[in-house]
């Protein structure tokens, strides 16, 4: 699908995986500061076992169309949080949950529509596969813009853990906004 702004969105093929990896590791270390952990980024380690071949799990990429690289990722993947609050775990264990995952976009391309972009494909997958009933993520609110943004498309926060070495905000997208969100895709 082609993006405004000189960036095509579309589903990540085997071609791709070296550089969304790349991508999704110089997040880790630039915004996150906390660096490639493998205990937490398993799936940054299987992108094809983890988003190209579960049935209900996607991952897009944002590709600039001048240079051709990779500027950007957002995937989802169905089921439970691995860790977090109790409440949320609990929430979140069975297979009508949506988790967004992995919305990153470079420094240097961001500012351009690209992780709304991302967002929305992410939200028309998660709305075409009809068995989602809740749509869940997490930030940690020392990213840069991360809050501002899942709070500008009308998210709600349903926890903030702030203690630990990496605070995270816990979010909701109630599901007739996740449906005009993926409506208003171009």
């Amino acid at each position: 699908m082609d993006g405004r702004g000189g960036y095509t969105i579309r589903e990540i093929g085997e071609a791709d995986i070296p550089a969304a990896r790349a991508l999704m590791i110089r997040t880790f270390e630039e915004d996150f500061r906390s660096g490639y952990q493998p205990e937490y980024h398993r799936d940054v380690d299987d992108i094809r076992g983890t988003y190209i071949e579960p049935p209900r799990h996607v991952l897009y990429v944002a590709v600039d169309d001048a240079s051709g690289e990779i500027v950007g990722t957002a995937g989802a993947k169905g089921g439970a949080l691995r860790r977090g609050p109790e409440d949320l775990v609990r929430r979140y264990h069975d297979r009508h949950t949506a988790q967004i995952v992995r919305v990153y976009v470079r420094r240097e391309d961001r500012r351009r529509g690209i992780a709304r972009a991302l967002l929305a494909a992410v939200l028309d997958f998660i709305v075409s596969d009809g068995a989602y009933a809740t749509v869940a993520l997490h930030t940690f609110p020392h990213s840069p813009g991360a809050l501002a943004f899942w709070s500008s498309i009308g998210t709600r926060i349903t926890e903030y853990e702030r203690e630990g070495q990496y605070p995270e905000v816990f979010f909701e997208i109630p599901l007739d906004r996740v449906r005009r969100l993926a409506g208003a895709r171009a």
